[in-house]
């Protein structure tokens, strides 16, 4: 998912604290910092940080938590997105709730939505779109679609693609909202417009079914290749289905192969699976039961019962070759004692 731009957020920073007190100072470590000049903006910031000037505070930190011109340090981190959160500075809230939630315990875990939710009640798009996540998976706080769908919609009205794909998939299944394909598609596409690939593959199956749209292969088969060119597995392994079925024209099993070979390199089951297939049957290479029974194994591992099922035929495939070929080294032995 896209990830919020840190240095256009404190250009609009300076902004609104260009009339305050110490906004020349800001305005220089600002400036240094955006033009990765660390040591200078280090020595004009930190001032301004002791002194209590909250945005100063959160350029402190995320310089202590990504190591710019310092050494990385969480706990300093820490401490200076929470003086600035503690002022309501929305950023330092938002800032200090990720640190939390990079935490496996629960206690951090709730740290992490209460300051999501102080800066998502201000506004913050990227604080709004966590803690719908959080509130969807029931981490941290009871699980809530309504509640989910809430903060979803605030923050994909402010064009947050991650925001978007995910509030496409609760209208599509209707999780805290009313099922409705036609909003589904609406979200989907506004998130693949920005290039989010689980939107792109999302729009694409949405396409391919028929979903709030009339069915058009070759708007899916568009879509899912530009998932698939960055590398989003799923989106890989319905293209080789494509390609595997001619779904778009001609069949073409070295394409499918191709980009089964890469959604299975990821670990999709799927993808998996159907290159065990091509190297059992012999769907455009050669037969490869060495080759079927690795690729069946991985996706049998994952749980996938057409993998569960066929590795086992594999296998005695192999025990039969095996067999054979012990007789066959046999037979010669005894051919050549003559």
């Amino acid at each position: 998912m896209a990830q919020f731009n840190t240095k256009l957020f404190f250009l609009f920073i300076f902004f609104i604290t260009s009339l305050t007190t110490h906004a020349g100072s800001f305005k220089d470590g600002l400036s240094a910092w955006l033009a990765e000049k660390y040591d200078k903006a280090f020595k004009i910031l930190r001032p301004l940080a002791h002194l209590g000037h909250a945005p100063a505070q959160v350029v402190i930190g995320l310089m202590y938590e990504n190591g710019q011109g310092i050494e990385p340090n969480p706990d300093q981190a820490i401490k200076w997105y929470k003086l600035a959160a503690d002022q309501g500075e929305p950023e330092g809230q938002y800032r200090l709730g990720c640190m939390f939630l990079t935490h496996d315990e629960e206690c951090h875990q709730v740290d992490a939505v209460k300051w999501f939710l102080a800066a998502a009640e201000q506004g913050h798009k990227y604080a709004q779109y966590k803690i719908g996540l959080m509130y969807r998976e029931g981490v941290g706080i009871d699980q809530d679609s309504v509640e989910a769908a809430h903060w979803l919609t605030l923050a994909a009205e402010q064009s947050v693609p991650g925001a978007q794909t995910v509030l496409g998939i609760l209208h599509e299944r209707g999780e805290g909202v009313e099922q409705n394909f036609q909003t589904a598609l609406k979200w989907y596409r506004l998130a693949a417009e920005q290039g989010e690939p689980q939107a792109q593959c999302n729009l694409g199956v949405m396409y391919q079914h028929g979903r709030g749209v009339s069915v058009d292969c070759r708007e899916a088969m568009k879509w899912y290749q530009a998932a698939a060119d960055q590398g989003y597995a799923p989106a890989q392994f319905n293209l080789g289905l494509f390609w595997q079925k001619g779904l778009c024209g001609a069949s073409d099993f070295d394409k499918a192969i191709s980009w089964y070979q890469k959604a299975a390199d990821q670990g999709e089951p799927h993808a998996q699976c159907n290159l065990g297939l091509c190297y059992h049957q012999g769907l455009g290479t050669t037969v490869d039961l060495q080759a079927a029974a690795h690729w069946y194994r991985k996706a049998a591992e994952q749980g996938l019962p057409e993998a569960t099922n066929a590795l086992p035929v594999v296998l005695r495939l192999l025990e039969q070759q095996a067999s054979h070929h012990a007789g066959s080294d046999q037979s010669s032995s005894i051919l050549g004692s003559f």
